[in-house]
């Protein structure tokens, strides 16, 4: 993640925010349900946005930036998309997520099974120490749109219960350590 780029495109995330990349099962009607949930970032769940899913997107989480996925760049920002999955090109006004994003991949779209929460949340804690927290996304990996809606959303669950509880370990960490404060 390029912490300078969101701050000049003023999207002020969390440190590991969490996201679901790739499709997700059903109508692209997703968003509601994903800032319900709890993510820092929604989506239309579509394979391929239009200005209609983004707008959609956008009227069902407007207080929450909006991932659109492939579709034309240009179009899918103007349309109120603050991150673009899947776009070659990088537009103003919208961060577009690249290869040189480190994600840690919280759950999977590979199997109906609900991820363990405390595997999972240690996963997330192993990748920030190894790492820069500020860096990192808290992700579910593509193939869930194979998976039935209610798997996806607990799996979803899992995700951004584990990311709280990444974020609390991190925050312990940092508040009990005298001498992180002095790095």
């Amino acid at each position: 993640m390029r912490r300078d780029e969101l701050d000049r495109l003023r999207l002020f995330l969390p440190v590991l925010p969490t996201i679901a990349l790739g499709a997700l099962p059903g109508p692209p009607e997703w968003s509601s349900t994903l800032a319900r949930i709890g993510l820092d970032v929604v989506g239309s769940g579509a394979a391929v946005d239009d200005p209609d899913t983004v707008a959609a997107a956008v009227s069902g989480a407007p207080h929450l930036p909006v991932k659109a996925r492939r579709g034309d760049a240009a179009t899918l920002a103007a349309a109120g998309a603050r991150l673009l999955e899947g776009t070659p090109t990088e537009v103003a006004g919208a961060y577009r997520l690249g290869a040189d994003d480190l994600t840690v991949r919280v759950v999977s779209g590979e199997t109906p099974a609900v991820e363990d929460l405390d595997t999972a949340s240690r996963a997330l804690v192993a990748a920030a120490r190894a790492g820069v927290p500020s860096r990192l996304w808290a992700v579910a990996g593509p193939g869930l749109d194979t998976l039935d809606p209610d798997v996806v959303e607990a799996k979803l669950t899992v995700l951004v219960d584990a990311t709280r509880e990444a974020r609390l370990a991190i925050a312990k960490v940092q508040f009990e350590d005298d001498d992180f404060w002095r790095r």
